[in-house]
């Protein structure tokens, strides 16, 4: 059955199954490596209780990944054909971060757009900071779009 963890307290949890019904569950009954989170998207048997979850894997949501990678790439290009600008960009609309969030970096990379003008050295720098900020927001576009 298909379901999603609605909540785990670091011994027991709850599972919304994706047939309105709910199921409890324990850490041992989690397959993965990882803790269960919120919302976590999972495949799990039902025990002959019918309101025991066992066996619990995590699923993939593939549209979901897709989107979300192809935001990041276009928050990576954005950043790298746009600069500053598009750091602003990538931070506001793509990764919905709110304006006051976004001002520092925005600034920081100015700063660093600026040390274009010194030769060889700022260029370093820039490339470098331009770099570091097409990955950065890559990062929370991904995040925030999943």
């Amino acid at each position: 059955m298909i379901g999603k963890i609605l909540g785990f307290d670091g011994k027991t949890g709850t599972i919304s199954g994706d047939n309105g019904l709910r199921y409890t569950f324990s850490k041992e009954d989690f397959k993965e490596s990882s803790l269960p989170q919120k919302d976590m998207k999972v495949d799990f048997a039902v025990d002959e209780n019918e309101n025991i979850a066992k066996d619990i894997y995590v699923t993939k949501d593939q549209v979901a990944e897709n989107t979300s990678t192809m935001l990041g790439l276009l928050a990576v290009g954005i950043t790298f054909f746009l600069g500053f600008i598009g750091t602003f960009i990538s931070r506001v609309f793509l990764a919905k971060q709110s304006v006051g969030n976004v001002i520092v970096p925005t600034i920081i990379h100015l700063l660093i757009t600026l040390l274009m003008l010194i030769p060889v050295l700022g260029w370093l720098i820039y490339l470098a900071g331009t770099f570091y900020y097409m990955y950065k927001n890559y990062q929370l576009t991904v995040s925030a779009s999943k």
